[in-house]
């Protein structure tokens, strides 16, 4: 990425390949996907603290090929995932041993890499942070994104009385498909505001006016967590994922066993030219992923 801007600012290079720390391993990649937060990043909506040109993308699925010399817990020939913060739009990626995650063998690179970061934080919020009752009514928006359909599925598993989710047009009609249980309210045709019971729970993965009107139908003692916006409310809490090997393997093994689905509307051979395609995606059901592989595995 040779600076911050529209999608031309990604380009292909040769660069040497990376120097491991003791505790990292080096990763050939198989698979990358994109996530809303890359292209935040990229457009610099997500922060400027790293100095341009730089190897942007935070998903890692691959294969490792050599250890730091510090590293206890992996050895080369595994399958890894991983949600490293940039570096990994590349052939190879070096990533802390501590972010790493096995790949069940039933599980495919391209659906590890679909949930290295917006699933893994769903994970973490669900999990971690909302501390969900059996009573409780929840309120996720987004939910056909990468972070609201995994928090659905993550909530579906506590068993909580009611999930109401937003979404619009496809998004919508997969979301009703997918559990004619959730209750989806179409943005673009109905105020969720207006409509809603009081909530115990809010996820917001919108911000902005979204989160003010959010917490009009929050419960006084109720809990919202966002993943773009902070608040003066003291019942708001802002969640920037900090990646966990353990959690995503957590979650790998849920694929596997069949108890989570990860939906992949594309894949594409890694190259910049398909970078840029999938960074203009709009209103996309499903993950976007690029292949290192020729059968796009």
């Amino acid at each position: 990425m040779k600076n911050y801007g529209d999608v031309s600012v990604l380009v292909d290079a040769q660069v040497p390949l990376p120097e491991l720390k003791p505790k990292q391993v080096l990763v050939k990649q198989h698979a990358v996907a994109i996530d809303p937060y890359d292209v935040g990043f990229r457009a610099g909506v997500k922060g400027r603290e790293k100095e341009t040109p730089l190897i942007a993308g935070s998903s890692v699925a691959g294969e490792i090929v050599k250890l730091g010399t510090e590293v206890t817990e992996f050895q080369v020939g595994q399958r890894v995932a991983a949600s490293p913060h940039l570096r990994s739009y590349a052939e190879y990626v070096a990533v802390g041993q501590s972010q790493l995650a096995l790949i069940p063998q039933s599980v495919t690179y391209k659906q590890a890499a679909a949930c290295a970061l917006g699933v893994q934080t769903a994970y973490q919020i669900v999990y971690d942070h909302l501390k969900l009752a059996g009573t409780a009514r929840v309120l996720i928006h987004g939910g056909a994104g990468s972070v609201g359909f995994a928090a659905i599925q993550f909530v579906r598993q506590h068993k909580v009385a009611e999930i109401y989710t937003t979404a619009s047009g496809l998004g919508a009609d997969f979301l009703r498909n997918f559990d004619d249980r959730l209750h989806v309210i179409d943005y673009r045709s109905e105020d969720f505001s207006r409509i809603v019971p009081k909530m115990d729970k809010i996820i917001d993965t919108i911000g902005g006016q979204n989160l003010t009107d959010s917490l009009k139908v929050l419960k006084k003692d109720g809990n919202l967590i966002s993943t773009v916006s902070d608040d003066v409310d003291p019942r708001v809490q802002f969640f920037f994922l900090k990646s966990n090997g353990k959690k995503l393997e957590v979650i790998l093994k849920q694929i596997a066993a069949g108890a989570f689905y990860v939906k992949i509307a594309e894949t594409v051979p890694f190259n910049a030219a398909n970078l840029r395609k999938l960074h203009q995606a709009k209103h996309v059901v499903g993950k976007l992923v690029l292949s290192f592989e020729k059968d796009n595995d």
